[in-house]
């Protein structure tokens, strides 16, 4: 495979080995990476700021406790690698120069040799970047940032490589080209939810409440979804698929003299994805959940493909009445993200 860099986009071109097997179909894909930021749901926003910051209004009440919904809060932002806010002492503020990564590579469509869209199998291999990804590893201001400010990392990457095996799919509908609307999700494919104030800033949006806002955010989301984006049935419960990662030209820097880089569950590093309910350990690049809407046409060539993902943890933290059982998770940060075909099909 080729790649050629245009600025700061990484490309990837078409030339990706065919697959073995019978009836699989290979598309070059590209795209741009989860907007300019990640939107997310931490523990501390249930138990502290009493305020139900999940996509689906999945914890109306705690212990008893009527939560408001306030639905996903704002916190990882995206730039360039070279950008002079690829530091970890800024402090990232909607419309400056933050950018949505590249991303492209291929999404291939197995048949299986049958007529049957149900026992079709998808994988795909993406690549993420440049890019540099600056996130608060703490909502306390007393916990180590300085001049008041929360402890805050930047990671740096040349590439993520993203890796998914080939998953049978949750559904397969006949559409209109000839082909199957695919779905990867055992509660089906999410709506994406928007701000009531702007229809067209969806999730995830640069103007989500801060997780400090607590439930002064509440009425910033027009309306929860339906059907939930996270894997662990703590949460959403919707499981999907799970992708490896690797990062190449992997770097990270923090405002604490290198104690969050790279040892906080926010904080990326490559390595293996902690199992869930575990504490304290960093996640892998990895999707932890992946949930895919993939349509194709006749000759079975990926026409366009939506997803969402995200990375789930555990936070022990607040009453025991808040806690979730052992073994699961009770926070998430993620996203959302668009491909379509790269070139011309073959007829």
């Amino acid at each position: 495979m080729r790649e050629r860099v245009l600025g700061s986009a990484l490309v990837l071109l078409a030339g990706w080995p065919l697959l073995s097997g019978a009836g699989v179909v290979q598309t070059p894909v590209r795209g741009s990476f989860n907007a300019a930021q990640e939107n997310a749901c931490i523990h501390v926003s249930i138990f502290f700021y009493l305020s139900d910051c999940s996509y689906t209004r999945a914890h109306a009440v705690i212990a008893g406790q009527a939560l408001p919904w306030v639905g996903p809060t704002v916190n990882p932002v995206y730039y360039a690698p070279d950008s002079p806010h690829a530091s970890p002492d800024y402090v990232p503020v909607a419309g400056d120069d933050r950018i949505a990564p590249a991303l492209g590579g291929t999404l291939s469509v197995d048949d299986g040799g049958t007529a049957d869209g149900g026992d079709d199998r998808l994988s795909l291999t993406l690549v993420v970047g440049p890019a540099a990804r600056s996130v608060v590893a703490n909502v306390n201001e007393l916990a180590g940032g300085p001049a008041g400010r929360p402890p805050r990392a930047v990671i740096a990457w040349s590439a993520i490589t993203h890796t998914l095996e080939p998953t049978r799919v949750s559904s397969a509908t006949r559409n209109a080209a000839g082909g199957f609307d695919y779905v990867i999700g055992a509660q089906g494919f999410p709506a994406r939810i928007c701000r009531a104030t702007d229809p067209a800033d969806c999730f995830p949006s640069a103007h989500a409440p801060k997780t400090t806002d607590g439930q002064k955010g509440e009425g910033g989301w027009a309306a929860p979804a339906r059907v939930g984006i996270t894997r662990d049935s703590a949460m959403d419960g919707n499981p999907g698929a799970r992708t490896t990662a690797v990062m190449a030209g992997y770097r990270c820097t923090d405002n604490r003299g290198g104690i969050t880089c790279p040892s906080h569950n926010v904080v990326w590093r490559n390595g293996a994805e902690p199992e869930p309910g575990a504490r304290n350990l960093s996640e892998a690049p990895g999707f932890d959940n992946l949930l895919l809407r993939v349509a194709t046409d006749a000759g079975a060539h990926v026409v366009s493909a939506q997803a969402f993902w995200t990375q789930e943890y555990r936070i022990d933290a607040g009453p025991p009445a808040f806690q979730v059982p052992a073994g699961h998770d009770n926070s998430w940060q993620g996203g959302y993200f668009e491909l379509e075909a790269a070139g011309e099909q073959p007829q």
